[in-house]
């Protein structure tokens, strides 16, 4: 079984997808810390001027001490405003992504948005249900381990950071994307 891995981000890239796409089964890392100023709770479109916006969910202070899975978002005003932006620059109504209070809730709407869209039914399942242990190359190794996966198809960046050692009989590649754009996946597929 080809199995890749990854953050739960909010509506991303294409490349994201397109490794999904690759894959046989798609594992979302919940169980591992949030990043303050990455792309787990915000993304980037062109709006109608051309010009580069980001569009962005407000999360709890001290987010960047809990899992992914755990982030809760604040009320206030940033949900009409996403909104509001993504319908003016991309004619979509997502009020009903954005009705959560949790930060892995919208994002994984946010992803299954997009899959509907592109066609893609690539089974997903949560890293925080399948009860594995380790740390960094160590915790994906034995994910794919536990879902029985023979190749691990990690992004780009897996050759600077993955520790191989971890990874005996399992064949690793490294998956490289196609891409005219770094910009949400929202923004290509609605993009007018």
């Amino acid at each position: 079984m080809v199995v890749t891995i990854h953050q739960p981000e909010h509506f991303p890239y294409e490349g994201f997808f397109q490794k999904m796409e690759a894959s046989e089964l798609f594992i979302i890392l919940d169980n591992v810390n949030y990043r303050k100023n990455y792309f787990q709770n915000r993304n980037k479109l062109l709006n109608k001027n051309g010009v580069e916006e980001w569009f962005t969910v407000q999360v709890e202070k001290g987010a960047t001490s809990k899992h992914i899975k755990d982030v809760k978002v604040v009320d206030g005003p940033w949900r009409k405003k996403i909104v509001k932006k993504l319908k003016q620059n991309l004619g979509v109504d997502l009020t009903h992504i954005y009705e959560y209070d949790n930060l892995i809730d919208i994002n994984v709407q946010s992803i299954e948005h997009c899959r509907e869209q592109l066609d893609i039914n690539t089974p997903m399942m949560y890293a925080s249900k399948l009860n594995v242990g380790g740390t960094k190359s160590e915790l994906l190794a034995n994910l794919v381990k536990q879902m029985n996966g023979t190749t691990y198809i990690s992004g780009p960046s897996g050759k600077d950071y993955l520790d191989l050692n971890y990874f005996k009989d399992i064949e690793v590649k490294y998956f490289e994307p196609k891409v005219d754009n770094y910009y949400s996946t929202l923004y290509n597929i609605h993009k007018k």
